[in-house]
């Protein structure tokens, strides 16, 4: 299975949470390729078999909460009908975040197969079990 995970960071933290679920990707015996959202290529998009897609949860620490970097995250190229793990790191309340990142991936073509919120202080522990889920709904053995 080809992979790529495509991530926008602005603290390190959802970067880290891409270069671990390139790693649990890499360890379940995927090809995979780990992108800043202004590194992504075309080519790299249309030949992988399972993308995921990342970002930070912006806003205030109790309400207000969407997907930071979205102005580069709808720069990218079309998802095609392509099969996308969504993922937002945060740091005190993710609020809807998730639900408003997967739904503009799914603007963007996507197949939303998985989607999750990660607290970056339990990255070790969350991380894992995202990819477990998002080879399952992707029909790849977990």
């Amino acid at each position: 299975m080809k992979a790529v995970v495509i991530f926008e960071s602005r603290t390190g933290s959802t970067q880290r949470a891409a270069e671990m679920i390139g790693g649990e990707l890499r360890q379940a015996g995927g090809e995979v390729s780990v992108r800043p959202v202004h590194g992504i290529g075309l080519t790299e998009i249309a030949e992988a078999d399972l993308l995921a897609v990342g970002t930070w949860v912006d806003g205030l620490v109790l309400f207000g909460h969407r997907p930071g970097g979205t102005a580069k995250l709808m720069a990218l190229p079309s998802l095609h009908h392509k099969p996308v793990a969504a993922f937002a790191t945060y740091k005190w309340y993710p609020g809807n975040c998730i639900n408003q990142l997967a739904d503009l991936l799914a603007y963007k073509g996507a197949e939303v197969i998985h989607q999750r919120a990660f607290n970056k202080a339990r990255l070790d522990v969350l991380v894992p079990e995202f990819v477990d889920h998002a080879l399952v709904a992707a029909g790849a053995s977990a």
